[in-house]
């Protein structure tokens, strides 16, 4: 052993790390496990009723972080067209900036692209998941009698 206090700071830390992702996987179990504080278990349509609700929670997290950033990557590129010209070199059109502007454009530019890339996917995908949870809810609101009725919410004919 080559300094005690090395060895004995890494086997505190091993040992807070490894309490904490127990903890961390009970909270996950204790999630995971249907609610019984009621006094009845849930069915499956419930269950994946609030697993949806919960997922739908944080596709629209990421939609509104992903727009935000690609709203600041906006805030940043748009300055930076200011501070660029385009200048004739050898007979080309080429773009020059100054420092400012090209700082800006390096910054802003990946986050522009990166924000619009992913607001467009969580979008989808939370879109997705509000229809599934749509679909699911009016499965579950009508009973499953083929009689002709009339739907209150929809303003229509059911069959």
């Amino acid at each position: 052993m080559r300094n005690p206090s090395v060895t004995a700071l890494t086997l505190a830390l091993l040992s807070a790390f490894s309490t904490t992702s127990a903890r961390a996987q009970e909270e996950l179990d204790l999630a995971l496990q249907p609610d019984t504080a009621a006094g009845y278990k849930l069915n499956y349509e419930e269950f994946e009723i609030q697993e949806l609700e919960r997922t739908s929670l944080r596709s629209r997290n990421a939609l509104i972080g992903t727009s935000v950033a690609a709203a600041v990557g906006l805030a940043l590129v748009i300055p930076a067209s200011g501070q660029c010209d385009s200048v004739q070199v050898n007979g080309e059109d080429q773009w020059k900036c100054t420092r400012a502007g090209d700082a800006l454009l390096g910054v802003g530019s990946p986050l522009v692209f990166g924000g619009l890339t992913g607001a467009l996917v969580s979008g989808i995908i939370l879109g997705v998941r509000k229809g599934k949870l749509r679909r699911l809810n009016d499965s579950l609101a009508y009973p499953k009698a083929r009689a002709v009725r009339w739907d209150e919410r929809s303003s229509r004919l059911v069959f």
